[in-house]
């Protein structure tokens, strides 16, 4: 009897210990959020607005980790060998997840070893061009380009970044050559474009709207399906005479795989009732990102369809990271 006695004691006490762990709650500690770009820029203000949500609905700080290099590779894969107990994440834009994972192996393997959380927003793109370019629309432009293939160039923000497939797929769509010239980041690309130096690039609201409001650079068209909330008076691409053309820059939180699902749907809904808030709606559509959230099946979904997209454009230009 006394054997038994102390073997159901020992049953409860570890049925009770197995309880106790499962219960634990989530978060248990800080909160690590990887961005893997510089500070001050769409990624940046995107893993802040997430730290700050995270921190006050839990009271566990949330500390924005900067990793940048190799165009975001080598935070991602930080984040992907992290813990797999929602105590780091990371934020990353949509070619982190769709464009680089053609065109390098590294970026290719963190991409497996990583789940989707939620998209956190979409950052409207536009065509820019220096002011004193002759256009004033997109279809003078392309007109402009056809005129002299070969003689202009367009800036991207580096090799393999939305703002390089984005001119790519423009170039396919509209059967132009215009040479492409990688820049180390928006900053220096837009300083160029300014200059007249090169006539033509696609850039996000953050970088783009300082300069397209202060006019050292006008916009032609915005990229996305609808027009932007910022520039309303700026056709889409679409409406410009290329029907069906879309091309989106979204970010979103992803995770390690392995992170347990109840941990994945508590940040999910945390980030989707953050978001709809107006105080963090008006602030980042103030900066040029207007916030968009889904579900991890939905994003895991827009993963799978945008990088079949990008996949054709990637091979039809022959992108690689050097070009």
């Amino acid at each position: 009897m006394n054997l038994l006695r102390v073997v159901g004691v020992a049953i409860t006490l570890l049925f009770v210990c197995m309880v106790s762990s499962h219960a634990q709650e989530f978060p248990a500690g800080p909160i690590k959020i990887i961005a893997p770009f510089p500070p001050g820029g769409a990624t940046d203000l995107y893993a802040r607005a997430v730290g700050d949500a995270f921190q006050r609905a839990w009271g566990q700080p949330a500390v924005v980790e900067n990793r940048p290099g190799a165009s975001g590779i080598i935070g991602a894969e930080y984040a992907s060998k992290a813990a797999a107990d929602g105590q780091t994440v990371l934020i990353g834009a949509a070619s982190l997840h769709t464009i680089l994972p053609l065109l390098n192996e590294r970026m290719g393997l963190a991409q497996k070893n990583l789940v989707p959380v939620a998209m956190i927003g979409i950052n409207p793109s536009y065509v820019i061009v220096p002011s004193a370019l002759p256009v004033s629309n997109l279809k003078e432009l392309i007109t402009y380009v056809r005129a002299a293939p070969g003689a202009y160039s367009y800036a991207s923000a580096g090799a393999g970044t939305s703002q390089h497939v984005f001119v790519e797929l423009f170039k396919q769509t509209t059967k132009t050559f215009i040479v492409h010239i990688p820049y180390r980041g928006s900053g220096p690309m837009m300083t160029d474009l300014i200059a007249g130096r090169v006539i033509l690039g696609i850039e996000q609201g953050p970088a783009a709207l300082p300069q397209i409001r202060g006019g050292k650079i006008k916009a032609l068209a915005v990229t996305s399906a609808r027009r932007s909330i910022a520039l309303p008076d700026v056709p889409t691409i679409a409406e410009s005479g290329l029907p069906g053309f879309e091309a989106s820059t979204w970010f979103a939180v992803t995770a390690p795989l392995g992170t347990p699902s109840h941990v994945i749907a508590k940040m999910n809904a945390e980030i989707v009732k953050t978001f709809a808030g107006a105080e963090v709606r008006s602030r980042l559509i103030a900066a040029g990102v207007e916030p968009e959230t889904s579900s991890p099946e939905a994003l895991s979904e827009r993963i799978r369809r945008d990088t079949e997209k990008w996949a054709v454009v990637v091979k039809a230009s022959n992108i690689g990271l050097d070009n």
